[in-house]
């Protein structure tokens, strides 16, 4: 007897407010997306939340899996299957305020001690392929903030729609830091494994793009950004 194929695992981050868990509970704008698009499909899953890491690696072996929400950047096309757009990231870097840190251009930035990322995040990836050598890679945005406000490092490059929760999340008022400069927009995606059927992915565009017609999506979309244009168009 052949054996059954494996199921889809379903992986996630504490990214609030874009995907998060409470009380054990997923929540949030990609959340909200993958559920509705399982629902459609009548193929339920839990969503298992990890750090960014190790969920990155996860998503790369040999098991099914979908991960989100990724951003879709030129390093990572080709090492995943891509299901979207789902929302719209924005690059920016942040100094303690009033430490009067100013950013005429990134070059500025190369100059500094050093710049705090987020590990295997596309903020950092962005910076090292416009020849960063200055970067400091850190678990994750908590602990970024965390060292940002010690002043173990002057800026922190990081995802702003974000960065309230994640401040919040920390403990530090939401005053402590400002936008110094922002420097590149991606769109965010549900990231499959290669080893994911191309039918599962097809599938689940097509729910997607069903979503984006009958106004689902925006419903979710506005509920959760509603200052944000949400990304509307097919892929």
């Amino acid at each position: 007897m052949a054996r059954a194929a494996p199921a889809l695992r379903l992986l996630s981050e504490e990214f609030a407010p874009v995907n998060f868990s409470e009380n054990g509970v997923g929540k949030g704008l990609s959340v909200e997306i993958v559920r509705e698009i399982q629902q459609r499909l009548g193929a339920p899953a839990e969503i298992e939340f990890m750090p960014w890491s190790r969920a990155y690696r996860e998503a790369q072996g040999r098991e099914p899996v979908a991960l989100f929400a990724m951003a879709r950047t030129p390093a990572r096309e080709k090492l995943f299957k891509w299901v979207g757009p789902i929302v719209t990231f924005y690059s920016s870097i942040y100094a303690p305020n009033g430490d009067g840190v100013r950013l005429r251009s990134l070059n500025d930035a190369k100059k500094v001690k050093a710049v705090l990322v987020v590990r295997d995040w596309y903020t950092g990836e962005q910076l090292s392929t416009q020849g960063f050598k200055n970067l400091v890679p850190v678990s994750d945005p908590v602990q970024g903030i965390k060292m940002l406000q010690a002043r173990r490092a002057p800026l922190f490059a990081t995802e702003r729609i974000t960065m309230p929760q994640i401040m919040a999340q920390a403990g530090v008022p939401a005053d402590a830091f400002e936008v110094v400069y922002s420097f590149a927009s991606s769109e965010g995606y549900i990231a499959f494994s290669l080893t994911t059927p191309d039918a599962t992915v097809k599938a689940w565009q097509q729910q997607l793009d069903a979503m984006k017609q009958d106004g689902r999506f925006l419903t979710i979309y506005k509920r959760w950004l509603p200052n944000d244009n949400p990304p509307l168009g097919k892929r």
